[in-house]
């Protein structure tokens, strides 16, 4: 289920959302002031830092090792 964060442009709070799905967001008003003037902050989860690698290990990408007991 995604997860999306807000700010809140009136009293600052930062806050998270889970949704089933994106179209099902509705209405977001803070949880704190209840205001409707937020918007999206931007997650770690959008984006990926790093140096060009793979993120999953060497070995996950040929398959079975010959220590696997799998030919």
């Amino acid at each position: 289920m995604p997860i999306y964060e807000y700010i809140c442009k009136d009293c600052q709070k930062h806050f998270e959302i889970l949704t089933t799905s994106p179209g099902n967001l509705g209405i977001v008003k803070c949880p704190e002031c209840a205001s409707l003037d937020v918007k999206k902050a931007v997650s770690a989860t959008h984006f990926q830092m790093g140096s060009g690698r793979p993120s999953i290990p060497s070995g996950a990408l040929s398959g079975c090792s010959s220590r696997s007991g799998f030919s």
